[in-house]
């Protein structure tokens, strides 16, 4: 039955939803983080060319580039970024993207995450800090520098829209570019360009509140869906007894 394909594209869509706002809620507390938001599409089933159903399909899991808040810290080795743009990192040989700008120094002198992995520069290499540094600040355009003077530049990166689209999260504030999507050092002398801001951290930018009330929506929207299937099988398996004279 076309009903029951129908309910099951609309079942199937409601399932992703919902893990995506479980994803989102998990990770409201997490410096970074960037909600998952659905696109849905249309489908119109056309046989001969008339059109006889409509499906629900998503598209795909596009990520939210909404800022979060900036919360202040105070530690000199916290950055926020305002506006467009990704810090990268290096995880494993790998570069990854991230918002969240929470970095410490390594015994080396290297600026690293928390979990250790180098923090690029606009250049695309570690950042290094000599043992004696003190005094450390970065600027609103992510210049670095100490008493000793400027040691290099933080490295702010854009992707172009359609590449955005093509970001795989990895862990829970990372991104992985994917089918050849490229990032471009950011160029602070644009009007409009992303700015850092020293001693603090851009919170997730998931509003709970809407998240819970998304979840008990599209928990409703499943539950009728399978009613309605469940109705519908009842359906088929009367009609089917009724044509074979098994009543």
């Amino acid at each position: 039955m076309q009903e029951l394909a129908v309910l099951a594209s609309r079942t199937l869509t409601t399932q992703r939803q919902f893990t995506a706002i479980a994803d989102n809620v998990a990770n409201v507390n997490t410096h970074g983080f960037r909600r998952l938001e659905m696109n849905f599409r249309e489908v119109i089933s056309r046989p001969g060319g008339t059109p006889t159903a409509s499906y629900v399909a998503d598209r795909a899991l596009l990520i939210s580039q909404a800022d979060g808040v900036h919360e202040s810290t105070g530690n000199a080795l916290d950055v926020a970024l305002s506006g467009d743009g990704f810090f990268a990192i290096e995880v494993n040989g790998v570069t990854q993207y991230t918002r969240r700008g929470q970095f410490a120094l390594a015994s080396d002198g290297t600026l690293v995450t928390p979990e250790g992995h180098s923090v690029l520069d606009n250049a695309g290499a570690p950042i290094q800090f000599p043992p004696e540094a003190r005094n450390i600040t970065i600027a609103t355009d992510g210049t670095v520098a100490t008493e000793g003077g400027q040691l290099g530049q933080l490295g702010v990166f854009q992707f172009s829209p359609d590449d955005q689209k093509l970001l795989q999260r990895a862990g829970a504030s990372g991104f992985i570019p994917q089918l050849g999507a490229t990032a471009a050092p950011v160029d602070f002398a644009v009007r409009g360009a992303p700015q850092l801001r020293q001693g603090f951290l851009e919170a997730s930018n998931v509003n709970a509140v809407q998240e819970m009330v998304d979840m008990e929506t599209v928990s409703r929207a499943y539950q009728q869906s399978l009613t309605l299937a469940r109705s519908l099988e009842d359906l088929e398996q009367r009609a089917i007894r009724n044509l074979s004279g098994n009543n």
